[in-house]
């Protein structure tokens, strides 16, 4: 038998304001990576994840406020727009 379960998260005020702050990362990662896709397809050219990754690591160094959150995180978005 199949039990369902929900749980709810309870947040401190610094975990919500870090989950904001990594959401908001996420987004720009996000919408850049789409961009450049859309871009690269416009002059009939392909992108990927991994091109991708290396590029988001590689602006990391320059771009103190990616470096707020992890990578993992900014590679799985990159991911899920390979997928989308």
């Amino acid at each position: 038998m199949l039990v369902g379960r929900k749980y709810r998260l309870a947040f401190t005020p610094g975990q919500v304001e870090m989950a904001e702050e990594f959401g908001n990362i996420c987004r720009a990662v996000w919408n850049t990576g789409l961009e450049q896709r859309r871009e690269y397809r416009r002059r009939g050219a392909w992108v990927g994840y991994v091109q991708q990754a290396r590029e988001v690591a590689e602006v990391k160094v320059e771009h103190s406020w990616l470096k707020a959150a992890p990578s993992h995180i900014l590679q799985q978005t990159l991911r899920d727009l390979d997928k989308a």
